[in-house]
């Protein structure tokens, strides 16, 4: 009973799907309200209409590759070529694609914050317990180092920004961006440093704790055997008794023997 009984991989990989799988119903959700507040795509029309607009007066079809630029003669690629810097250069066009893109990027921050801060905080705290809905689900549970409740800070650290802000949030901005081409080859790089990290921290516990775990000096137990604490002097009372009661048993044994 003293020692940590670490939950088993294949029941904490099920348990981690299924809050991936109510996280990502949940964000889509906000991400489609906010979306809809917001009236987003009518900065995707303005900028669809702008495009319209160029491509009608040079009589041009904008997104050409090279293969088939290479076919036209050179009046026609002159001709494409200028479209396109009319187009880069129209300032209500840039705006709108500004504007579209920093919705596009803020709500899917604020829906990735929202759903760590409502499935990874607040209902580990109404179960009391520290647990989230896949964690309950398949019988696990978290403790901190030495047999201590998780308590409110903690799950905050491990829940928000160990896993909402630098495993959820950051690696997905930096994907999104690089492929935009806003942060280019550097955001991929990000996410290859998270993903390595979050490798290392695997591998250097054995496969039991990923990054938020050791940033909040958490274990995901077994929750059916493991004891838990509120306090350091609860835990270290249990611990006594039960030592004194089995010396008293061995006690008892010797002297019947």
């Amino acid at each position: 009973m003293t020692d940590v009984q670490h939950a088993a991989f294949s029941k904490r990989l099920f348990a981690f799907l299924a809050d991936v799988v109510i996280a990502g119903l949940l964000v889509t959700g906000i991400f489609l309200l906010l979306w809809t507040v917001f009236d987003v795509d009518r900065y995707k029309d303005v900028y669809g209409e702008v495009k319209a607009s160029y491509e009608k007066e040079y009589g041009v079809t904008f997104g050409m590759n090279a293969e088939d630029f290479g076919k036209l003669d050179k009046d026609a690629q002159d001709n494409y070529t200028k479209a396109v810097d009319a187009m880069n250069a129209d300032g209500r066009a840039n705006n709108a694609l500004k504007t579209y893109l920093i919705y596009a990027l803020s709500i899917l921050a604020g829906g990735a914050l929202i759903s760590g801060l409502l499935l990874e905080f607040l209902v580990p705290l109404l179960f009391k317990d520290g647990r989230t809905l896949g964690k309950k689900l398949f019988g696990l549970g978290v403790m901190r180092t030495g047999m201590l409740r998780v308590k409110a800070p903690v799950l905050f650290v491990r829940g928000v920004i160990g896993k909402a802000v630098f495993e959820l949030l950051l690696p997905a901005v930096m994907t999104a961006t690089a492929l935009m081409g806003v942060t280019g080859i550097f955001g991929f790089i990000m996410v290859g440093v998270f993903g390595i990290a979050e490798i290392v921290a695997l591998v250097k516990t054995g496969g039991q704790c990923f990054l938020h775990d050791i940033l909040a000096d958490t274990y995901v137990i077994d929750w059916s055997s493991q004891p838990i604490f509120d306090t350091a002097e609860e835990r270290d009372t249990f611990l006594a008794e039960r030592e004194a009661a089995r010396k008293a048993a061995e006690e008892e044994n010797e002297a019947f023997y």
